[in-house]
């Protein structure tokens, strides 16, 4: 089920009337369907109710979803729920320094990865197995496998409760309910935050009183994160679809034009579902970390992810970076610590060469920033550059970051490379450079960039706290873009592909 959809707009309140009439258990219950039911609202691409499969495990499928609106890829959240509750319980039974410990975290592993491997990489590995045998004609072919929506998300969630279990981090949950809610959540569910234990479960035993100070706050990350969605990424993939379907055709300026704006849709949109995420959440009762803070205006790399998809950057930090070694040890070991996180991180988004040469970017831009920043140059420049080195930082990064904004968003990297080259002018399209259609979208992009610098000083809901006047136009100016600008027609949340 989509945010910005009616279905939602229809299922939101009916779920928090309800819910708040319930107590206890019965609240939690009704919650826990009710997550269930937002998931398998989500049809997936193979599921055509007007040509239906007629034989094997697609004949089921269709089937549960058609006629009964069941979708059978909820079993897999079912499934991975059930076994690390088990896993979690049998580790916090098991004595400090018991084997057994060992073997409960490492099934729960396997399972979660498994389960995410079998969906997200089995055709990647495969093609790679093609592409490195040279020694005879045999390929294998493409398997047919839908990737669940969400996975990647709710198996991180799940995995780092395990893990925080088994490290004394946090106590296992003796009753399943309370577990099966905190995997299936419904706000966070299919797109994060990842939520950490210990956060939703301080609140779900300590529900937080929603006042009107939380009302107005939550109705305002709700109504910034449908403008962000519906009237800034939707209208800026006008531009981003043009320019990757047809890059071949357009000059240097164009193809960077397309890259960032690229940049700038795929952070509206999924700040903008986090943003409704948390404000959704805030409405239960739940506070939810921040997910974004403006990270689009950064001094540096660093910077940057220090500030865009948070709950995903610090569970990279918290279970691969520092169980490697972090900055501890050598050079050498640092360097090997940082690449095989962001190559982690670049899997994680995807199966396929350009996810991994975009992850391979972003640790490559962590190191020169890192030994960089350590140098006279720097250190001279911070202190005496003023404003000026300042905002030439802030671009510079955001140019640096545009090569992995085509990286990400190509379908290939043979695609990406083309594109990359174009951008430092070593291909050329036969275009007049001073052709540019799309310099309004450029307009549109600075405007981005200087409202995101002076915004990253204070949140928004900072801004409009106790300011009667400041939140009534805040109101009005949002719905007034939503009506004007915004695309009528629902379109999925990019982050539902990962």
């Amino acid at each position: 089920m989509l945010f910005n959809s009616f279905e939602f707009l229809i299922f939101f309140p009916i779920t928090i009337i309800i819910g708040n009439l319930l107590k206890n258990r019965w609240q939690r219950l009704f919650f826990l369907l009710a997550s269930y039911y937002f998931y398998m609202a989500w049809q997936p691409s193979s599921i055509k109710c007007d040509a239906r499969e007629t034989t094997g495990i697609g004949y089921w499928v269709d089937t549960l979803f058609c006629d009964y609106k069941i979708n059978a890829y909820v079993s897999i959240l079912l499934f991975s729920t059930v076994v690390d509750y088990f896993a979690a319980r049998l580790i916090e039974r098991s004595e400090a320094g018991n084997f057994k410990r060992k073997i409960y975290l490492i099934i729960s592993l396997l399972v979660n990865l498994g389960t995410l491997g079998f969906f997200k990489y089995t055709n990647f590995l495969l093609g790679l197995l093609n592409d490195i045998n040279v020694w005879n004609d045999f390929r294998f072919e493409n398997q047919d496998i839908i990737l669940p929506v969400g996975i990647s998300f709710y198996t991180f969630q799940s995995m780092s409760y395990t893990i925080d279990v088994f490290n004394g981090k946090t106590e296992a949950r003796k009753s399943f309910l309370d577990f099966s809610l905190y995997v299936a959540f419904f706000p966070q569910l299919v797109a994060g935050p990842i939520v950490r234990a210990e956060t939703f479960f301080r609140d779900l035993d300590h529900r937080l009183t929603v006042y009107k100070a939380n009302i107005e706050e939550a109705f305002c990350l709700i109504l910034i994160g449908l403008t962000r969605k519906i009237v800034f990424a939707d209208n800026l993939a006008k531009v981003v679809d043009s320019t990757f379907s047809n890059y071949a055709n357009l000059n240097p300026i164009e193809i960077w034009t397309g890259a960032l704006a690229f940049g700038w849709q795929i952070y509206f949109d999924f700040a903008g579902y986090t943003d409704i995420a948390i404000g959704v959440a805030r409405l239960f009762g739940f506070q939810f970390n921040p997910n974004f803070n403006f990270p689009m205006s950064c001094r540096n790399i660093a910077d940057h992810w220090s500030k865009w998809h948070i709950s995903f950057s610090t569970w990279i930090r918290d279970y691969i970076y520092i169980p490697l070694g972090g900055s501890r040890g050598s050079v050498y070991t640092y360097i090997r610590n940082i690449m095989i996180t962001w190559l982690f991180a670049g899997l994680w988004h995807g199966a396929a060469y350009h996810y991994v040469a975009w992850g391979v970017w972003q640790g490559v831009m962590l190191l020169g920033h890192k030994f960089y920043s350590g140098t006279g140059v720097a250190l001279t420049l911070n202190e005496k550059g003023g404003r000026t080195y300042d905002i030439f930082a802030r671009v510079f990064t955001m140019f640096c970051l545009a090569f992995g904004f085509i990286m990400f968003r190509a379908e290939s990297m043979e695609k990406a490379v083309s594109m990359m080259k174009s951008l430092v002018f070593l291909q050329n399209s036969g275009q007049p450079l001073w052709r540019w259609d799309n310099y309004h979208y450029g307009i549109l992009l600075l405007i981005c960039f200087i409202a995101s610098y002076v915004f990253s000083k204070r949140q928004i809901p900072s801004i409009l706290k106790g300011n009667p006047f400041k939140f009534t136009a805040f109101v009005v100016v949002n719905i007034y873009l939503l009506l004007l600008f915004g695309v009528t027609e629902s379109q999925n949340f990019l982050y539902f592909q990962f």
